[in-house]
């Protein structure tokens, strides 16, 4: 049998089954046909010798903490123009933005009165509703940027999310290790709501809003995932968070004391520069990204050694975690340090995301795994030289050690390169889509 790319005598990690051996892999059509000890043949062979040849969560690309609020839309401004996979949630914060008619952006800069009108609320389901029945991937929830919403409000739309059997991913209410409105007690409420509302819950980055009290909160959601719950979370492997200068988060100064900063700790993307209150101030009024260093690296750590832990980059322009996240777990965390075993980390960045959205979307049980009848979404990598290479001065440099990526069986990195397409060659980037009920 001759296959149309043929990988020869590559070490192949399968977190699905913790099978890690020699093995060539054979592929038509973009989906794996044979993975084998003998040696295959087919139109194009490759001997990948001393590289890891894995499933890798970055061939796909989720927007599921802010999400949108016209999943149609999102779609189809990608349709035919992406190397990679791609999904979005119907999120909470873009349909309040569209109900309460603030302007367009990522998040408000400032937040409405709260939605305790009945109308408002029903409007609000009504929009989610509508963006679950198109195909999002789940509902997104950022409590954090919208302190108006009110309790009652998140718990309509978690009833949503269960009877449409799709996930919430929740950027918490509060943040920071204090016990008056800090995280811990925005992770009881949201772990509050899937006990009463039976909901899938993935809390996003946790180690960016519990920070200090990171080990606390993981506590809570291993006794909540030990008790039946369907709960997990996320992280980046960085000491530091990105958000928008402008938004409601900054809207006065109790902010610094909630995470436990000064204005030095904040770096404005656009300058590169540290703030003080007078350049926060200017900056404000002018929007744009800032960096926060607030994240004790234990924090980061203990995520990492969690087993309810997923890999995540929540990427934003300005932070070296878009470019480096993954390189940066199996670099630095798995061969330099030890901190976590080359399978567990595979398993957090492909395995373990893929399964956290399976429900909305027969796609993803096809994919985050490695063996015979799946897509060949797949990640080839020298695991003694694999390196991030981003830093918050330069957060778009390219990882070193990463040799070919393929996103359904086609390549989009080769030899270390990224793939340049004929502007008459369709990418090979799909949609991944929910169940579309008309």
């Amino acid at each position: 049998m001759e296959y149309d790319l043929v990988f020869l005598n590559g070490r192949v990690i399968n977190p699905e089954t913790n099978f890690d051996g020699i093995r060539s892999i054979g592929i038509i059509d973009g989906s794996i046909v044979s993975i084998s000890e003998n040696i295959l043949k087919g139109k194009i062979e490759l001997d990948i010798s001393n590289l890891i040849i894995c499933p890798d969560g970055v061939t796909s690309i989720f927007e599921l903490e802010i999400g949108t609020n016209d999943v149609d839309q999102w779609y189809a401004e990608r349709e035919s123009k992406t190397l990679i996979n791609y999904g979005v949630s119907i999120g909470h914060i873009q349909v309040r933005m569209k109900v309460f008619n603030h302007p367009p952006g990522l998040v408000p800069q400032g937040d409405s009165p709260a939605a305790l009108q009945p109308d408002k609320i029903d409007e609000i389901k009504k929009e989610i509703e509508y963006g679950l029945r198109r195909g999002a991937m789940a509902i997104g929830f950022g409590i954090h940027y919208v302190p108006g919403a009110t309790r009652w409000e998140i718990v309509e739309c978690f009833r949503l999310a269960k009877n449409y059997n799709v996930c919430c991913h929740v950027h918490m209410r509060y943040d920071g290790a204090q016990e008056k409105n800090g995280s811990l007690v925005a992770l009881q409420e949201v772990v509050a709501l899937g006990a009463c509302t039976k909901a899938a819950i993935n809390v996003c980055h946790l180690h960016s809003s519990c920070e200090a009290v990171t080990d606390k909160a993981l506590e809570l959601l291993h006794d909540a995932h030990k008790n039946g719950m369907d709960i997990t979370t996320e992280f980046y492997p960085y000491m530091a968070y990105c958000a928008s200068i402008d938004s409601a988060l900054f809207n006065d100064n109790l902010w610094q004391e909630q995470v436990g900063v000064s204005y030095d700790n904040t770096t404005y993307v656009n300058t590169g520069e540290r703030l003080d209150a007078i350049s926060f101030a200017k900056y404000r009024k002018e929007g744009g990204l800032i960096v926060i260093h607030s994240i004790p690296e234990q924090a980061v750590i203990d995520c990492l050694q969690s087993p309810i832990t997923l890999m995540a980059s929540d990427a934003l322009r300005g932070h070296p975690r878009a470019a480096g996240a993954c390189a940066r777990i199996l670099g630095h965390y798995v061969r330099e340090r030890g901190a976590i075993t080359l399978m567990e980390a595979i398993r957090k960045m492909s395995l373990l995301p893929a399964q956290r959205l399976e429900s909305a979307s027969l796609q993803m049980k096809t994919r985050g795994r490695i063996c015979e009848g799946v897509t060949a979404d797949l990640c080839i990598f020298d695991p003694m030289t694999v390196k991030d290479c981003a830093t918050y001065e330069q957060p778009k440099l390219p990882s070193q050690g990463i040799i070919h990526v393929l996103v359904n069986g086609k390549f989009v990195v080769r030899d270390g390169k990224l793939v340049t397409i004929d502007k008459n060659t369709k990418p090979p980037g799909q949609a991944i889509r929910g169940v579309i009920r008309d």
